[in-house]
């Protein structure tokens, strides 16, 4: 028996080679101490403002704008998470004291807890 058979495939080159896998980079070592925490790269951390001076600041703030300054408003200033409680006669009001707090450095989070309460007409 006399067994031959001509090739009928070929291989493909060019742009199909790029559809092969790719190994995954082996993650290297890093050594951190405890203490630190991994920043990326070319990025400084921002340095971290404590909860009385975010607080202070959220009463200087307010009191320097007329439309905040009588407001039945208090904050809780926990690791830069700053938590809005009280009442505010209007929508557009909650809002202007959300965004002002926001806008103080060292706040990383808002709970904005503030209640609308309109007056009621008599």
């Amino acid at each position: 028996m006399d067994s031959s058979f001509d090739a009928q495939q070929t291989v493909p080159t060019g742009p199909l080679a790029a559809h092969s896998p790719t190994p995954s980079p082996t993650p290297t070592a890093t050594s951190t101490r405890p203490s630190e925490s991994p920043e990326p790269a070319g990025e400084t951390p921002a340095p971290t403002v404590d909860d009385a001076t975010i607080q202070a600041q959220i009463e200087r703030a307010s009191r320097s704008d007329p439309a905040l300054a009588n407001l039945d408003v208090s904050t809780i200033v926990e690791g830069g998470r700053v938590t809005i409680i009280g009442s505010v006669p209007s929508a557009e009001t909650k809002q202007r004291v959300e965004r002002t707090i926001r806008a103080i450095r060292g706040v990383v989070a808002v709970d904005n807890q503030l209640v609308v309460i309109e007056a009621t007409p008599q």
